[in-house]
């Protein structure tokens, strides 16, 4: 064998091997796509805790029970009348949850009274004898880490009354005013 068929069988062993090569790498190589899209939802469809659903409200003895108002984030309510020891006001309304995500109440803040009458006696008296408070519908305390779960309501009530043995105002009225609280819940 000539020189010329010895170098032209290597040249075409060598390209043979190479060949061999490359479609061996390409049966062991595989290609993994990932392709992602996300969509984040505005609040408005997913959070979404308010104020519905106020009654007219009750009174006991001889009290008025005046007015609410309520709108999604504030309830008012005016123009309540105590006249004697054991009178007694209530309004239930609901907070709701209708987002898509679970709530959780991280704060509750209530209000200080302010009473002004015309005596400083008066105002003690009354002070002393005067209860105001935020309930669940059945009587139960709300406080801090109660959770509203999503697409679910909580009854509330709104209770102000005298103790029966509240010692009534002699020189003129005693008015009571700054009563509320706030609420506040955040994403559970």
């Amino acid at each position: 064998m000539s020189n010329k068929t010895i170098n032209t069988l290597v040249v075409a062993a060598l390209i043979f091997a190479i060949c061999s090569l490359t479609i061996a790498y390409a049966v062991f190589e595989r290609i993994l796509n990932i392709s992602t899209e996300t969509v984040i939802q505005s609040n408005q469809t997913t959070w979404k805790v308010e104020f519905i659903n106020q009654d007219s409200g009750s009174q006991t003895g001889n009290a008025d029970k005046g007015s609410i108002s309520l709108n999604s984030t504030d309830i008012s309510i005016r123009d309540v009348v105590l006249r004697t020891a054991g009178d007694k006001v209530e309004y239930n309304f609901y907070v709701n949850n209708s987002g898509q995500l679970d709530a959780i109440l991280t704060t509750i803040t209530p209000k200080v009274p302010v009473f002004s009458g015309s005596n400083v006696i008066d105002e003690q008296n009354i002070e002393s004898g005067f209860n105001y408070s935020l309930s669940y519908a059945d009587g139960t305390e709300v406080k801090i880490g109660d959770i509203l779960d999503s697409k679910k309501q909580n009854q509330l009530k709104i209770t102000m009354f005298l103790d029966d043995d509240t010692v009534l105002p002699v020189s003129g009225d005693v008015n009571i005013t700054n009563l509320g609280y706030t609420l506040v819940y955040t994403q559970k």
